[in-house]
């Protein structure tokens, strides 16, 4: 699959020598006279997620993702004028909460002087922190799917999104359902802005493939029951289901379409992408779910001959030992911390203004993706690292 933006796709980055893959950068720090100068110094980095309340299921993902991250770049350091830098991270839990969210931005910036801020799982959160981050002058790279994090550009110079764009992962649907054979489609979103970048990316990427939506549903706010929302989905005249929401609230939904006596295609962005949607009490009712993902989610690569491979290999093999399992969520935390790793090499500062400017000094190579940061692109993951995956006795199956 190939990205749009400006012809740059990951395959070319990696290819044509333009990126620097994050194997790339801790290769840069174990040339063998690389050791001989000390550290100079550290990168003070703040973490503003969710790890209690609403989207704490990804919170709590990216917070492990950034502690390998964080291992893995220390273990040698980053390249930096003669000496070394070393990452330092600062966590903070907003519960999920944007006033908190908020709160915890102005006490990272004011308090802690960190150089950029990482966190943002929900929509929600992730605008709180930018109403600080921006004014600031301090990046934000943002880990979800929003489709206005980084618009209007001119009051978001400073907000960076890693997630997959909702455009991408629906036109990667939209083909996926074509090839299916299937015409009439139906949307079940949550009601929040997760739900809102779907509910604005389908029209377009439906009609893109050829596809009619004969009806599109909000889901009720989280704690209540998804029955009357499922059961009017179920009598719709639809082929294929797509719902749009993080989990776990997704297969929530899935299992309430399944009780409504909805037996055809489901798709699922995303969002759908961690260990509760395979794991939880409604795993069952995922089997045969369709889930448009970044191709990461099938775990470590066989065969690893680029320096991306590698790397994606060694972060997921540290993941397993720390954490016991891998089950392919997808590590945008690790992600911003090799690009501000690589922003502070280029720039051979920790001053956020400076690190900003480096942000966009040429394509990166994540864990994840590939990420090419433009002045007039600030995100999000490029589109050729998403991949179509079908649930299959509790295992994600990748198609292509």
């Amino acid at each position: 699959m190939n990205s749009a933006k400006g012809g740059l796709t990951r395959r070319s980055a990696l290819t044509g020598g333009l990126g620097l893959a994050a194997g790339a950068l801790l290769a840069a720090c174990s040339e063998p006279d690389a050791t001989a100068a000390g550290a100079t110094g550290e990168l003070v980095l703040g973490v503003n997620l969710e790890l209690t309340g609403t989207g704490s299921t990804f919170g709590k993902l990216q917070e492990q993702a950034l502690k390998v991250g964080a291992d893995e770049i220390n273990s040698v350091g980053i390249p930096y004028g003669e000496g070394r830098l070393y990452i330092r991270l600062v966590i903070k839990d907003n519960g999920g909460t944007a006033a908190t969210a908020m709160q915890h931005a102005k006490d990272l910036i004011e308090q802690d002087r960190v150089s950029a801020i990482i966190g943002g799982a929900t929509v929600e959160t992730a605008r709180a922190i930018i109403s600080v981050a921006e004014p600031g002058k301090v990046p934000f790279l943002c880990l979800n799917s929003g489709d206005d994090m980084t618009v209007p550009l001119p009051n978001r110079k400073f907000v960076y999104q890693l997630g997959p764009n909702a455009s991408d992962v629906a036109a990667v649907m939209g083909r996926e359902i074509r090839k299916l054979g299937l015409e009439k489609v139906a949307v079940l979103a949550t009601t929040d802005g997760h739900g809102d970048a779907g509910v604005r990316a389908l029209p377009r990427a439906m009609l893109a493939s050829g596809h009619e939506i004969v009806d599109m549903v909000r889901l009720p706010r989280s704690g209540r029951a998804y029955g009357s929302a499922a059961a009017r989905i179920a009598d719709a005249e639809t082929e294929a289901v797509i719902v749009w929401a993080q989990a776990p609230v997704s297969a929530a939904a899935v299992a309430a379409l399944r009780n409504a006596g909805y037996t055809g295609k489901v798709f699922l962005d995303a969002g759908a992408g961690a260990d509760e949607t395979l794991n939880g009490p409604n795993r069952r009712a995922m089997e045969g779910a369709y889930v448009i993902h970044p191709a990461v989610l099938a775990g470590a690569p066989t065969v690893a001959t680029t320096p991306s491979g590698r790397a994606q290999r060694t972060f997921i093999y540290r993941y397993i030992q720390q954490y016991g399992s891998f089950t392919g969520f997808a590590p945008y935390g690790a992600d911003a911390l090799t690009l501000m790793a690589t922003a502070a090499r280029r720039a051979v500062s920790t001053d956020p203004q400076r690190l900003r400017g480096r942000l966009e000094g040429g394509p990166i190579e994540g864990i994840t993706g590939a990420y090419a940061f433009q002045p007039i692109s600030h995100g999000g993951l490029e589109a050729d690292a998403l991949a179509p995956f079908l649930i299959r006795q509790n295992a994600w199956v990748r198609l292509s």
